[in-house]
């Protein structure tokens, strides 16, 4: 791929997470993030960036009001971060052209930024600066047609054999980055915003919900949550049973004998059947439940029990593994 992205970041965790994601060139940085990422210069920033992203990249402004301190910054950024894969970002400007030029004689790659015209352009590339970085929103921005601008900067560039790499920047949305590709620039640097923007679609995530609600309904009942505490014995009374429904607020309780088997059910459906009735709390629970409960085997599948529940209108069904009771499934959980 022609187009190398870059992100547009100093954000170590979302570098981290994008750079295992995706491939990416490196990082462009912003001197005047760093105070807010915890970096105390732009020495510290570098190595930072480095150890999350060795080898790659690393594009550090290298500030002056003047082609002499310029070149200054870049020596000292470069003497300290020796071995890291360093881009020196340089404002244009005379000054800035002439310092590109005294660091290329030192063997070091430079990235003149802020440019908005073709003129710019052109004057960046006759000292063969690595970079130059046109900006497309700030252009755009001011009512101009940053796209057309770039489009000139690319047919110049190619008709006359340029060197020089075009890095589009100022990037606000998925747009300028498929525009980017259109115009074959040589690399884009992407804002995190922006790289999230262009993983979603509203097609992809409606058919991710539908094959994960299909696997779903594949799947066994056994992959579903199934309440294990929601099981009583029915030599218990029925105080007992309506503690363990109201301190787990569940909607029913799967009721076995001293073997383990299904005996029945008590759902707050019976309860509210019977308070009109009155119910003694000190008796057996063998006396309110419902003997006849429905159950499903863990081995059923999500889809078979769904039409069960359909078909029954079930808010709650018990589930048994070889007729040992494991618990009770909501019917909410399911549909």
């Amino acid at each position: 791929m022609r187009t190398k992205i870059f992100i547009d970041s100093i954000d170590l965790e979302e570098i981290k997470f994008f750079a295992e994601k995706i491939n990416i060139y490196g990082v462009t940085t912003n001197p005047t993030l760093a105070k807010r990422f915890n970096m105390s210069n732009d020495i510290d920033m570098v190595k930072k960036i480095h150890a999350v992203i060795p080898n790659k990249e690393i594009h550090v402004e290298a500030f002056g009001d003047g082609s002499e301190e310029i070149v200054e910054n870049a020596l000292r950024i470069a003497e300290k971060c020796k071995g890291i894969n360093l881009v020196f970002k340089i404002p244009f400007s005379i000054a800035g052209t002439e310092a590109t030029k005294k660091l290329i004689t030192k063997s070091l790659k430079t990235s003149l930024h802020l440019i908005y015209s073709v003129n710019q352009a052109l004057l960046a590339a006759t000292v063969e600066t690595t970079y130059i970085c046109p900006l497309i929103g700030r252009l755009d921005d001011i009512g101009h047609k940053a796209f057309e601008n770039l489009k000139l900067i690319r047919n110049c560039f190619d008709n006359n054999d340029v060197k020089t790499k075009i890095m589009g920047s100022s990037i606000r949305n998925p747009q300028h980055v498929i525009n980017a590709f259109e115009l074959n620039l040589d690399a884009i640097t992407i804002p995190l915003n922006v790289i999230r923007q262009m993983f979603d679609h509203p097609l992809t995530n409606l058919g991710y919900l539908s094959f994960q609600s299909d696997y779903k309904n594949l799947s066994k009942i056994s992959s579903c949550k199934i309440h294990s505490n929601l099981i009583i014995e029915e030599t218990n009374k029925i105080s007992k049973l309506l503690s363990i429904l109201a301190s787990n607020r569940a909607g029913a309780i799967a009721i076995k004998n001293k073997k383990g088997r299904l005996t029945g059910i008590f759902t707050t459906g019976d309860l509210k059947r019977l308070i009109s009735k009155g119910i003694d709390l000190n008796e057996n629970i063998t006396k309110y439940m419902t003997k006849n409960a429905i159950s499903v085997d863990a081995n059923e599948t999500v889809n078979e029990v769904i039409k069960l529940v359909k078909a029954k209108n079930l808010s709650q069904v018990v589930v048994l593994d070889n007729q040992n009771i494991l618990g009770i499934l909501e019917s909410k959980d399911l549909l």
